[in-house]
């Protein structure tokens, strides 16, 4: 494995700025340079220490190639290529060579907005409909959803959508145009009524920024340029395919099962920025000094906290995530969006607080690269603030001990993004099952519980009763941790219709042109299930899981998340 392709160190930290653009910032802090420059021998044995787990990884995981970029103290003290932009080339990856990071690009396009906002350009509160007056989507709670949506609720996962459109998605990418992608998120169906829920979606994030272009009369990648890279000095970083796909020192997407993988996505702002180490260590700057370059705000520090500000709750902002933790006597939130796709995964992460911020990039996205930089943040917390406590120690919190009968409301299958759960009544206590592990649910009111997270935290959970189309469901601060009630034995039947009989078979779907899901549609207790999830009929041929997602027989080619389902054997 080529290893070090182009490692940068603190001693060379301002000729690193001098290249990015921030040539400004490392001048004002003379002094503070000098003393870095002697180097603090802990961080360095810090940094050794990650090298060696990065290069093991690769090995062991079959990880082609990564770039990495940190930021210590403010100052952007280590970027390094390991290994090769193709399993076939051989060309090694430095600081310089940029990869695809998939979903960390809703940050960028949620930065990009706000700077329009800055402007005049746009308005998070005003309904999509006042740019995009005959916008639709389909809807089983409201007549004219798109009437509610705005900016804000787009770029906050809450609008409703499912995770994927017809035209251009993760499974299918061949697509017209971003226009035509765009155009066809009018015939999904909403999972949730707009702003009541937090689910993880590209779909918001792709009509916000077809916003933005419009508004600004020019591509996105274009607006992206103007308003993100031009000014930090990313020269090397690109949202255009054609650009990306002529440079010599692109990285090439790596995944299990495929030989190759789709040079071109149709998921332009909610996953298609190409960036290299050294680039985003420039627009990690941005975001650790708050919207400010070179002393000056290039977004205003009021718009970088409303981005920041967590209007609605849970741990998902306008296109960031926050992890709250705490070290020594520190609250310390830690701010991030990871990404994943086509070949290429990402790990991005910031705390203004610290003045810490991580990246690695990586062209074959499998769970061992996402845990690169997890220990090196750690450690350099823990030496700055003090060892990590639970910020909400689950065993300091008060417990409400409720009767049996109260307990079985809630025993029963769940279903949620993480895949299926199920809570059960043993010793007069509640248990959440997920995979392998098994957590008692304490709870602090008839409907408010938790459970301890691995650290000793408390993750919360509130009972949301059903309503109109939608069942019960478990809300976690967590957001992606949140479950949605899906079944269990005491269930009445069901109205088993014979007519479900020609939907009932073996499915799939395919990605790249490839099987990658067996799905099963059968009968169960006077339902249909698609694996063991519960399907509710809203009209003939339409159905609807528990999540929310729409499953649609009508057409010749039933669909399942807006995604074609291929009959099987």
């Amino acid at each position: 494995m080529k290893v070090g392709a182009e490692r940068m160190q603190t001693w060379n930290r301002r000729s690193f700025m001098l290249g990015t653009g921030l040539a400004a910032a490392a001048a004002s802090v003379p002094a503070r340079a000098e003393r870095e420059r002697s180097h603090d021998d802990d961080v360095k044995a810090l940094i050794d220490a990650e090298r060696k787990r990065i290069v093991d990884s690769m090995a062991g995981a079959d990880i082609p190639g990564v770039a990495v970029c940190l930021i210590h103290d403010g100052m952007p003290i280590w970027t390094e290529g390991f290994g090769v932009t193709d399993r076939n080339a051989g060309r090694s990856v430095g600081s310089d060579t940029i990869f695809s990071i998939q979903s960390t690009s809703k940050n960028f396009t949620a930065t990009a907005v706000m700077m329009a906002v800055q402007r005049g350009l746009l308005d998070l509160d005003k309904p999509v409909t006042a740019y995009l007056p005959d916008f639709k989507v389909n809807s089983r709670f409201e007549a004219r959803p798109q009437e509610k949506m705005t900016l804000r609720l787009l770029l906050s996962n809450r609008a409703g959508f499912t995770h994927e459109a017809p035209v251009g998605n993760n499974y299918d990418p061949a697509f017209e145009s971003f226009e035509a992608h765009v155009r066809s998120i009018s015939q999904t169906w909403l999972r949730f009524p707009v702003g009541e829920r937090y689910r993880y979606s590209n779909l918001g994030f792709d009509l916000a920024g077809y916003i933005l272009q419009l508004r600004m009369g020019m591509p996105f990648a274009e607006c992206v340029r103007r308003l993100i890279f031009e000014p930090l000095g990313m020269k090397g970083s690109t949202v255009a395919t054609d650009e990306y796909a002529s440079r010599s020192n692109r990285a090439v997407g790596h995944q299990k099962d495929h030989a190759t993988v789709p040079l071109k996505t149709p998921l332009i702002p909610s996953g298609g920025v190409y960036t290299s180490a050294r680039d985003i260590a420039a627009y990690s700057m941005l975001h650790l000094n708050r919207g400010r370059l070179n002393g000056a705000p290039l977004l205003q520090e009021a718009l970088w906290d409303e981005m920041h500000g967590f209007p609605f709750g849970g741990d998902y902002s306008l296109g960031v995530i926050r992890k709250e933790s705490r070290y020594g006597s520190t609250d310390v939130r830690m701010l991030s969006h990871a990404g994943g796709g086509f070949g290429f995964g990402c790990v991005f992460q910031y705390c203004p607080i610290a003045g810490l911020a991580w990246v690695a990039m990586f062209n074959r996205p499998v769970s061992a690269a996402y845990g690169f930089g997890s220990k090196l943040i750690d450690e350099l917390l823990t030496r700055r603030f003090g060892a990590a406590t639970p910020r909400l120690a689950a065993d300091d919190l008060p417990v409400a001990v409720l009767p049996d009968a109260w307990l079985q409301k809630f025993a029963g299958r769940y279903v949620g993004r993480g895949g299926p759960a199920e809570i059960e009544v043993k010793d007069g206590s509640l248990v959440l099952r997920n995979g392998n592990s098994a957590l008692p649910m304490r709870f602090m009111s008839p409907d408010e519980m938790f459970v301890a997270a691995p650290q000793g935290d408390a993750a919360m959970y509130r009972y949301m009763p059903a309503t109109g189309f939608a069942p019960a469901h478990l809300e976690c601060w967590f957001s992606e941790a949140s479950l949605d009630y899906n079944d269990s034995e005491r269930d009445p039947p069901g109205p088993d219709k014979p007519e479900w009989q020609p939907y009932l078979g073996n499915y799939r779907l395919e990605r790249w042109g490839q099987p990658a899901d067996e799905i099963l549609i059968r009968r169960r207790n006077g339902y249909l299930y698609l694996n063991d999830t519960r399907l509710t009929e809203h009209e003939p041929g339409l159905f609807f899981t528990a999540e929310g997602e729409a499953v649609d027989f009508r057409a010749a080619v039933p669909v399942y998340r807006s995604v074609r389902m291929t009959p099987g054997s």
